[in-house]
């Protein structure tokens, strides 16, 4: 953990700048200076950019991350494994290409009774989907040699602020809304060229005319890995989209707009756990190979312990401000407040099973991770097509929080029967008992206060007062975080 802590300070502070910066895009400007149709076509077209970069990469990956630690020639087959993915990700691009064009048309018809906006703007999904499957492939590579930093600084800076210029531009009259989305579209393809550039320029990726840095049999060992996890992760992009792609379709793109707003705002939130993943994730097939099951087990616990407690306070302090902080926003997006609460009760299930997934992808077990998606494919479908017509918006959040929630208790379980590793221990249910305790206590004291500024103020010193502080003070975290604490401190005075 001791690589995982100095690079979470550097993470840390580009990406609570990044949310400053994307709150005051995504959770400010785009709900005041757009409309809820135009923020849900922004918004739904790149939740489809997503879907194609996960379809067109085929698992490639994952490969990258699994099979790494196993290149006895280090550089050579460095190179040669990320030569071998980008031309397994080409043909998945192709394929998939050729897909959009092919049904396009019926595509165009199915959205433009309710989404006519979006119907418009469906050809850019292909080049900017193109982009992200590279993009994808470049930061999985980065992440496995270690190299966290420059991806986070391109996605969630560079990028950001561009995005707030071009908004800046269109709030002045220099733009129109037609000529400031073609200009964010494009925007979204910068990351995928300046690192593809940056990888090149460091030597981190050398074309070889052959890639016999890897063995035939390993060859096939990596096809037949990046297979399952395409399958899994072609479900778990479903999962992900059918939720606003189904809002849009049977609620409309005003609908969708909001619902994506809220996805937004909670994913903000989880930003410092994603932070923590990207860091911790390459570790795990590191211990897999050294059979160090006692340091992965241990590794699990912490990453679960700090993911949770950082994100169940960031949402406890939001939620208890959230009246105040929507007002800034058009009263269409009070509707959100409830989205936003069930979203963010998915993401705290998705804190709390920390690296569950990433264990089972690189393990022998990684056919599991199959076989607990794809049910949970028709279960959400089955879901949103119940609950979207009766509740909206919030009828999606609903069913991505109990898809959260189920999927994480299948992969906990599945862990602990196959490798005896588990997250749970002592300190992890002090810190949820006294999570909820201080909900309630902060509830009722808020409750009766009419002034939302103050509600909120009071809110987020309730939450500080009566669960960060004792938590800390507690020592019920690990022992690293202190750790960071201390070197972000010296960071800071130095």
């Amino acid at each position: 953990m001791g690589q995982v802590r100095r690079d979470s300070i550097t993470n840390t502070a580009i990406t609570y700048t990044g949310i400053g910066l994307g709150y005051l895009n995504k959770g400010l400007l785009f709900p005041l200076l757009l409309s809820p149709a135009q923020v849900g076509l922004a918004n739904v077209i790149m939740l489809m950019v997503s879907f194609f970069g996960q379809f067109s990469t085929l698992g490639t990956g994952m490969i990258v991350m699994r099979f790494i630690p196993f290149m006895k020639n280090k550089e050579d087959g460095k190179n040669a494994l990320l030569t071998f993915s980008m031309l397994i990700a080409t043909g998945g691009v192709v394929c998939t290409s050729a897909l959009l064009i092919l049904f396009h048309k019926p595509i165009v018809e199915l959205l433009s009774d309710r989404s006519p906006l979006l119907a418009d703007y469906t050809f850019w999904v292909i080049p900017l989907g193109i982009v992200s499957t590279y993009f994808s492939i470049l930061e999985h590579y980065l992440r496995a040699v270690g190299k966290t930093i420059i991806s986070v600084f391109i996605q969630d800076f560079v990028l950001r602020l561009s995005v707030l210029i071009s908004l800046l531009a269109f709030y002045s009259g220099a733009l129109d809304f037609e000529t400031f989305i073609v200009i964010f579209f494009l925007l979204q393809m910068i990351p995928g060229f300046v690192l593809f550039v940056l990888v090149i320029i460091q030597d981190q990726f050398l074309i070889k005319r052959s890639l016999r840095g890897i063995r035939t049999k390993l060859k096939r060992l990596m096809l037949q890995y990046g297979l399952f996890v395409y399958f899994n992760s072609f479900g778990r992009n479903i999962i992900l989209m059918l939720d606003a792609t189904m809002v849009t379709a049977l609620a409309g793109l005003e609908a969708a707009g909001i619902f994506t707003t809220m996805v937004f705002l909670s994913n903000a939130l989880f930003v410092p756990y994603v932070s923590l993943i990207r860091i911790s994730s390459p570790h795990v097939p590191r211990l897999w190979k050294n059979k160090d099951t006692l340091e992965l087990n241990a590794l699990y616990n912490k990453v679960s312990i700090i993911g949770f407690f950082v994100t169940f306070s960031l949402f406890a302090i939001a939620w208890f401000g959230i009246d105040f902080l929507l007002s800034f926003l058009p009263s269409d997006y009070a509707q959100g407040k409830y989205v936003f609460l069930f979203l963010m009760l998915g993401r705290m299930f998705d804190a709390l099973g920390g690296i569950n997934g990433d264990i089972l992808l690189t393990s022998k077990k990684y056919k599991i991770e199959v076989v607990l998606t794809i049910p949970l494919i028709l279960v959400t479908f089955l879901l949103n097509l119940y609950l979207i017509p009766i509740y909206g918006a919030v009828g999606a959040a609903i069913g991505t929080s109990f898809v959260y929630l189920t999927y994480n208790v299948m992969r906990l379980l599945a862990n602990y029967y196959f490798f005896k590793l588990q997250p749970v221990d002592s300190k992890l249910l002090k810190v949820i008992s006294l999570g909820i305790v201080m909900f309630v206590l902060t509830y009722l004291l808020t409750s009766w206060i009419q002034n939302q500024l103050i509600s909120a103020l009071v809110g987020g010193a309730s939450v500080i007062s009566l669960f960060v502080l004792p938590v800390i003070v507690g020592k019920l975290l690990p022992d690293e975080v202190t750790g960071f604490f201390k070197v972000l401190k010296g960071k800071v005075n130095g």
